[in-house]
């Protein structure tokens, strides 16, 4: 729980306790977006969902949350637990505020 509290705090860019200097955010972002490249091969950035659900738009928190399950083995699909355990605590909250960054996509009509 102590890990997921300080990727959390350094997703936010530790507005949450007034920690960060005002660009810490802005870093993370970046570095999320350039790590999200990895990601975007399955998980589209323009929220469609073609079978793996989209993350964009998603909160920090959970975003967090969701790594830390497939990290633990809570959450078992091989491929998402092999990526959330090749990264960091840093990458995970830098890929976190990049996600709650974007705009959540427009829900889509129903047939």
């Amino acid at each position: 729980m102590l890990r997921l509290a300080v990727a959390l705090t350094a997703a936010t860019g530790g507005a949450a306790l007034g920690l960060a200097a005002p660009g810490d955010a802005d870093k993370a972002r970046r570095y999320g977006q350039h790590l999200a490249q990895e990601c975007s091969g399955c998980h589209r950035v323009d929220g469609v969902d073609n079978g793996i659900p989209s993350i964009v738009g998603w909160d920090a928190q959970r975003f967090i949350a969701t790594l830390e399950f497939y990290r633990s083995g809570q959450r078992t699909n091989p491929v998402m637990v092999s990526v959330a355990r090749s990264l960091d605590e840093t990458q995970i909250a830098a890929l976190a505020a990049y996600y709650a960054s974007l705009p959540k996509p427009a829900p889509k009509a129903k047939r």
